[in-house]
């Protein structure tokens, strides 16, 4: 075969598709850098690095979760080798791959009857449509973060790929393995998988219901771990929890969380109607393991405060759930307009509640109507079909053009407050998405062609040359910062050691001076697993509400809009600074807008290697708060 020939059967295969859906996927996943949870498990390596330095902070003093994972030792070995930057970016890389394979295999063999296009589709769908799941906006799948997470919902979907091929053992053992990284997250699969198995044979109804059982015996027998199913978290504990991580408590998700939740689940239920054999019994077994999750955090977490139940929050079974729900829009959009006016109707609905999953109940109102006529769609007759369909179909243009006025407005909101391209904010604006499943759905619903070879290839090659050109998504300042320790910063505060508060901030003291965290936002997302550290977290939050050195978004991340800390008063900070266990420094950032602290507080001046722009707050104004140098302040310490 010559060079030609098989550069032709190349491209006539499934790699041109396969690259183009990965380009996709890692523009939708740009990377931010040391951020959302991976900062934590960032400062977990380094405090093994440095036991001494970060490893003193009281995240890691009183640990209550990062001793059960693989993860973090082998994160802490990256960075020794290739720093905080290289270390960082490289297992994040890595867990993106690894996601996108086992996402890829997943779905070939989950539509293993749909035509080639179809399955391709359905990828693109679930590495670009919305990932998130649950409640408040905290957590999504195959997330751009240095967390062990992504590795094990990779393995998870390996396992799933498994099962639907029909090694049952093998599927289970994936998802075993995944939770040598992740526990909680490693249930998720298996969960979905065990209970798939169930529905094929009761007598894995029965091994598991034994299980359950045997666990029971061992909390009652107070075994080691498992005494925690009848232990009951005390009211000072569960207070500081449901301030610090209210998604671990169903009673306190908006109506928004049920509304996404709705769409998922309905979503999934509709395409269980259109698959046979293994693939419905796994979508059938996610949707049951995902609302039996739910249930069980509810009941027994949120309602009877039983401790492993709120630590093992059963919820995060919702993962399967929403990726299958995405991978099931494909077969919805190809096969539910050729049922007439009932599929257009029901796939308007379900459209709608896609859209507007985030706006109150809306999505609790639509979908379970488009899973309704899904499901008795068959046996509907209407008299005028053309105009149901017309309506049906017009409603969803309708709704999709208002969506896109929305999306563009907002982003260029966003993106005119820092002046610069960002191609997280581009992704999470939902505007790419909606763009991509419009078109794949109207391809899908009219059966159209695929495009010629040479389009194919032209289009895979410039998503993945613009995947390769925007997927360090680091802003400047981060980039600083995820290089590691700042000689100038460390030898300003080299007089005095201990602990810093930076206010303002969150990595910063671990990353650029090596040095533990006298209190910051970012250490209340562990507070389920330790009591010490919710309550030292507590007391020491209070206290800097009292000194007037943070606003109330500080007690409360993730309800309470954030705001900039308020200028340091002298009086306030002298008292504050006069606890025997109060940080050596104190690190304000000196915003451009705002006047300096007062001099009497014998400030020293910083300047950090790229301005510090912050996004997140206030997001009414029209400039993001923008701050050139900081204020390093003299407190306590040696």
């Amino acid at each position: 075969m010559s060079l030609a020939d098989r550069v032709s059967s190349w491209a006539k295969g499934a790699w041109p598709g396969l690259l183009a859906a990965f380009g996709l996927f890692l523009l939708s996943r740009a990377y931010p850098g040391v951020y959302h949870d991976g900062r934590l498990y960032v400062a977990a390596a380094l405090a093994k690095l440095d036991p001494s330095g970060v490893g003193k902070d009281l995240m890691f003093v009183h640990d209550g979760q990062f001793g059960f994972s693989l993860y973090t030792p082998m994160l802490a070995q990256l960075i020794r080798l290739l720093g905080i930057s290289g270390g960082t970016m490289a297992i994040v890389a890595l867990t993106l791959v690894l996601w996108f394979a086992a996402a890829a295999l997943m779905v070939e063999r989950f539509l293993a009857d749909r035509p080639a296009g179809l399955r391709w589709a359905a990828l693109v769908f679930v590495a670009t449509l919305p990932s998130l799941y649950g409640p408040l906006n905290v957590i999504g799948f195959a997330e751009p973060y240095a967390t062990p997470r992504g590795l094990v919902e990779a393995a998870g979907l390996a396992g799933m790929a498994a099962y639907l091929s029909g090694r049952r053992f093998l599927g289970l053992g994936a998802c075993a393995l995944g939770m040598l990284f992740h526990p909680i997250m490693g249930l998720c699969s298996a969960a979905a998988i065990a209970l798939a198995l169930c529905l094929e044979d009761r007598r894995w109804l029965w091994a598991g219901l034994a299980g359950v059982g045997a666990i029971t015996l061992a909390g009652l027998a107070h075994l080691p771990v498992a005494d925690r199913i009848v232990t009951v978290m005390d009211p000072a504990w569960r207070a500081v929890v449901e301030t610090r991580s209210p998604i671990l408590f169903t009673s306190l998700w908006p109506i928004e969380a049920w509304s996404r939740l709705a769409v998922q689940a309905c979503t999934l239920a509709a395409g269980a109607f259109l698959l046979e054999g293994r693939a419905r019994r796994l979508a059938l077994g996610a949707l049951v393991a995902g609302l039996l999750g739910v249930a069980v955090v509810a009941v027994l977490g949120d309602r009877l405060s039983l401790l492993l139940f709120l630590q093992v929050q059963s919820w995060r079974t919702l993962q399967p759930l929403a990726v299958l729900a995405l991978a099931c829009l494909a077969p919805l959009c190809a096969e539910l307009p050729r049922r007439g006016p009932s599929g257009l109707i029901a796939l308007a609905l379900l459209g709608l509640g896609w859209m507007f999953r985030d706006l109150g109940a809306a999505g609790l109102l639509t979908a379970p109507v488009g899973l309704l006529f899904v499901a008795v769609g068959g046996a509907m007759r209407f008299s005028h079909p053309k105009l149901f369909s017309g309506l049906a179909a017009g409603l969803l243009a309708v709704a999709a053009g208002l969506c896109v006025q929305l999306y563009v407005a907002g982003l260029v909101h966003k993106l005119g407050r820092i002046d610069a391209y960002s191609q997280t904010i581009v992704w999470f604006s939902d505007l790419p998405g909606l763009l991509i499943a419009s078109v794949l759905g109207v391809w899908l619903a009219r059966a159209w062609s695929p495009p010629p070879i040479a389009i194919r290839l032209a289009g895979a090659a410039v998503v993945v040359l613009l995947a390769a050109a925007l997927w360090d998504d680091r802003s400047a300042f981060v980039r600083f910062r995820d290089r590691g320790p700042d000689p100038a910063l460390v030898a300003l505060t080299a007089a005095r050691s201990g602990p810093v508060l930076w206010l303002g901030g969150d990595v910063e003291p671990w990353v650029l001076m090596g040095r533990s965290s006298w209190s910051a936002k970012v250490q209340g997302a562990g507070v389920v697993f330790s009591r010490p550290l919710a309550l030292e977290i507590r007391d020491r939050a209070r206290r800097l509400t009292e000194a007037g050195l943070v606003g109330q978004d500080f007690e409360r991340p993730l309800t309470v809009p954030a705001r900039r800390p308020p200028s340091p008063e002298r009086k306030r900070v002298e008292a504050f600074c006069a606890a025997s266990d109060a940080p050596a420094w104190i690190i304000w950032p000196r915003w451009s807008d705002a006047p300096p602290p007062e001099s009497a507080l014998a400030a020293h001046d910083w300047t950090p290697g790229a301005p510090f722009v912050n996004d997140l707050l206030e997001l009414d104004a029209k400039r993001a708060p923008r701050a050139d140098r900081y204020a390093v302040i003299p407190c306590a310490g040696e």
